[in-house]
């Protein structure tokens, strides 16, 4: 079929987003399932850690989500915007042998050469490269433990955060 000239120029530009979509998927989700394997090592003995929905009920005795874990896994068409991951942090009753399953929201977006990542409400930390490293990773595994500690021993931000629904327990 012959296209006229706009048409050509429309088709040339949907592929390139078609292409960018499809990156942007695919280096948010190694990104976060690096980042939801790294976790559990890295806040250490007694820690579990769960890829769940970052939106309705979870179950935390399935184990890890898989592909569920991001936003993208019941939208349907991917589209260039931002995605979100949930994470589940077993934490262990100080009375019993249960345990509590916060629930925090990760939102990743690519700008440009880089990803961004926020965790929870906090502010979104910038930069990092399209492959993350290990010290990338790192990084953000402590920034979620920072972001959890503070949200459980301040009663006024985790108002805010429950409020957000960027934390929340089941």
């Amino acid at each position: 079929m012959s296209l006229s000239p706009r048409m050509a120029e429309l088709q040339t530009a949907m592929n390139r987003y078609g292409e960018m979509t499809v990156k942007n998927f695919k280096i948010i989700h190694a990104f976060g399932d690096s980042i939801v394997g790294r976790l559990q090592e890295y806040l250490g003995e007694g820690a579990s850690v769960l890829g769940v929905p970052p939106a309705g009920e979870y179950r935390t005795n399935g184990g890890d989500y898989r592909g569920a874990k991001f936003s993208t896994h019941h939208n349907g068409a991917l589209s260039l915007k931002p995605i979100q991951m949930g994470i589940a942090i077993g934490i262990p009753h100080s009375k019993d042998d249960g345990m509590y399953w916060p629930r925090l929201v990760i939102e990743f977006a690519i700008v440009g050469d880089a990803v961004s990542v926020q965790i929870g409400d906090a502010l979104a930390m910038r930069g990092f490269p399209l492959e993350p490293t290990a010290l990338d990773v790192e990084r953000v595994c402590e920034a979620i433990y920072e972001f959890t500690k503070d949200v459980l021993e301040n009663p006024v931000k985790i108002a805010t955060a429950v409020g957000t629904g960027k934390f929340g327990f089941v």
